[in-house]
């Protein structure tokens, strides 16, 4: 039997191109974004602006010697200047600016910065947003209650929705991830939003735990662990009442699609400080090294569409029903 690939197309939603302090003003990247080649760049007054990458004169990529005039970014190759929202503002050495050029327009990605990260609204069909990014908690600049923020990052070589079944997998944590107990989880669903709540036993001195983080004084506990979604690209995570004293774990997912093989996933995580030096390491270092368990299942695996599923697995087919509302094409996979 042949390895079955992903069949759906690239999602609809927000998603994540960069953290915010990754693009400074006059900075210029090239990116692939949703199996297709883009460039970020910030103007000179700061914004930050995302376009396909190829200049429609003669096909140079802005993302490869580009640069930031003002609030525009000038093609490498002929130095036609592009307006944020993709439309042309200047020929330099034309006498008469083209008519046709006044009408040719880059795809602008419609582009927001939230939660640390700068991110790029994609719909396959080119639909302006229908939902709004979260602006979560201990993420934007309401620093008093929090800890030092914890970046991670992580190439997949998976999609999106394969990840995130992840969550609702019940059956592999045991397994994969040496979890002492299944998560009872609870599911809030609400159109693009979904929430799901946990009451998780949790192990500071598991083996997913660095030697120098661990706290050989501290046994498992009980917390309860809350995961929001807002699309396949932005996930809160937040755990409450951590030992000794009550505290708070919280984390940003923000996530990329690639193309329809690789995805990018950014992390950031913090602790509320009266935690920080005890137990708050241990569980940041344990979540960050927990993924790379299931990097080997994810480079490997087939995508099954119809899956032979037990009691014990986990709501997977009412989440890919859920996901189903983020692919404006569903092939037919009966």
């Amino acid at each position: 039997m042949p390895k079955q690939e992903f069949p759906f197309p690239m999602p609809n939603g927000w998603f994540c191109i960069s953290r915010s302090d990754e693009i400074k003003p006059g900075e210029v990247k090239s990116l692939k974004f949703c199996d297709n080649q883009v460039v970020a760049f910030r103007t000179e007054s700061g914004e930050a602006t995302v376009l396909d990458a190829f200049c429609p004169h003669l096909g140079a990529h802005l993302g490869e010697g580009g640069c930031v005039k003002g609030e525009t970014i000038e093609c490498p190759f002929h130095a036609w200047r592009w307006n944020k929202d993709g439309t042309c503002a200047e020929i330099p050495y034309a006498k008469n600016f083209p008519p046709k050029a006044k009408e040719t327009q880059i795809h602008h990605y419609p582009t927001k910065e939230a939660n640390g990260f700068i991110w790029a609204w994609h719909h396959l069909l080119k639909e302006e947003p229908y939902f709004e990014l979260p602006i979560l908690d201990g993420f934007n600049g309401d620093d008093d209650k929090w800890g030092k923020v914890y970046n991670y990052e992580y190439k997949i070589n998976t999609v999106l929705q394969e990840i995130a079944e992840n969550d609702v997998d019940q059956a592999h944590f045991p397994k994969v991830h040496g979890s002492p107990s299944l998560p009872e989880t609870e599911a809030i669903v609400d159109g693009i939003y979904r929430k799901t709540i946990a009451e998780t036993l949790m192990d500071p001195n598991n083996d997913s735990v660095s030697e120098e983080f661990k706290v050989e004084d501290q046994g498992m506990f009980t917390t309860t662990f809350t995961r929001e979604s807002w699309g396949l690209g932005c996930v809160g995570l937040r755990m409450v009442n951590l030992p000794p004293s009550g505290g708070e774990f919280i984390m940003v997912n923000a996530s990329c699609p690639v193309d329809n093989k690789n995805s990018i996933l950014r992390w950031s995580m913090r602790v509320s400080k009266d935690i920080e030096d005890e137990v708050g390491m241990a569980i940041i270092d344990g979540i960050a090294n927990g993924v790379l368990d299931d990097m080997p299942i994810w480079d490997n695996k087939s995508y099954v569409a119809n899956p032979i599923l037990c009691d014990g697995d986990g709501p997977i087919n009412k989440f890919r029903k859920w996901v189903s509302q983020f692919y404006s094409e569903i092939p037919d996979t009966a």
